[in-house]
C-alpha cells in the first residue's frame, strides 16, 4: 500500500498496525509533515512501514502497489491528482500494479481558488485515467466516516463530508480484479 501525499502519515501507521504482513509507504515531500510518523514507526517497531520523503513526480516507483492513496492532495500533487500536472500525474498513474486500486479524495472550493468539481471535471478526469490503464470505478460523495477511516487529520481540520464537499474516486488498473 502507498499512501502518497501522507502529510503527518496517520494513515500508513493504522494500515501498517493492522495488517503486519503488508508493506506500507507513507510518501510526502515535507520531512517535518513526516516527523509524526517516523517516531510512531520507530515506538511501536513497525517493520512493515517505509517512509519516504519525496516528490511523488521525482519517485522512479512504478506498479509497486495493491492500494494507492491520495487524501486530500494540495499543491503540485493535487495539480497531478487532477491530471493539470503531467509529471505528478503520470508518477501517480505509475504505482498501482496491474489489477491495483488507486483511491483520490478530493476537496476542492472556490476558497481554495479553483471552482468545485463537476460532472465535466469527473469526465475529463476518467478520460486521462483511462489513458493511463486506470478506469474509474466508482466515484461518489466524501463522507464523514471516510474521513475518519483514511485518519486524515487535514480532512478532519477541513470538515470534509460535513460543511465542506468532498469526492472519491476509485480507479482500478486494467480489467483485472482489484
Amino acid at each position: 500500500m502507498v499512501d502518497a501525499g501522507t502529510g503527518d502519515g496517520r494513515y500508513p501507521l493504522h494500515v501498517a498496525r493492522a495488517q503486519a504482513d503488508t508493506l506500507t509507504i507513507g510518501l510526502d515531500a515535507s520531512s517535518d509533515a513526516l516527523a509524526y510518523a517516523a517516531r510512531r514507526t520507530i515506538r511501536e517497531r513497525l517493520p512493515n512501514l517505509l517512509l519516504l520523503r519525496e516528490p511523488v513526480e521525482s519517485l522512479a516507483l512504478g506498479s509497486v502497489a495493491d492500494v494507492v492513496t491520495l487524501h486530500f492532495p494540495w499543491g503540485s500533487l493535487l495539480n497531478g491528482a487532477l491530471a493539470e500536472d503531467e509529471r505528478a500525474f503520470a508518477a501517480i498513474c505509475r504505482l498501482p500494479r496491474p489489477g491495483g486500486v488507486l483511491r483520490v479524495m478530493l476537496s476542492v472550493t472556490a476558497r481554495d481558488g479553483r471552482a468545485p468539481l463537476d460532472e465535466g471535471d469527473v469526465a475529463r478526469l476518467g478520460r486521462a485515467y483511462r489513458s493511463r490503464d486506470l478506469v474509474l470505478a466508482d466515484r461518489r460523495a466524501v463522507t464523514r466516516a471516510d474521513v475518519e477511516a483514511a485518519c486524515s487529520t487535514w480532512g478532519k481540520r477541513l470538515d470534509v463530508g460535513g460543511t465542506r464537499p468532498g469526492l472519491l474516486l476509485r480507479f482500478v488498473r486494467g480489467s483485472a480484479p482489484a
